[in-house]
């Protein structure tokens, strides 16, 4: 069984480069963005103590806890 290629081993590579190069950027770009930094913890810290003390204020929250 003999395999035909149809594209040369060089186009091949520079299209594996390319990809992989566009895959780390991609990468870079979610983790800055998205990723953890002890900035988005505060950030998620700070949200999660708003919700609370919003809860808390909600007058059916205030039945509920007497």
């Amino acid at each position: 069984m003999m395999l035909t290629s149809i594209i040369s081993p060089g186009v091949a590579g520079v299209v594996l480069l390319v990809v992989l190069a566009g895959g780390y950027l991609m990468n870079r770009i979610i983790q800055k963005k998205y990723g953890y930094t002890l900035e988005r913890e505060k950030e998620l810290e700070e949200a999660k103590e708003e919700a609370v003390s919003d809860d808390r204020s909600h007058p059916s929250c205030e039945k509920k806890r007497y």
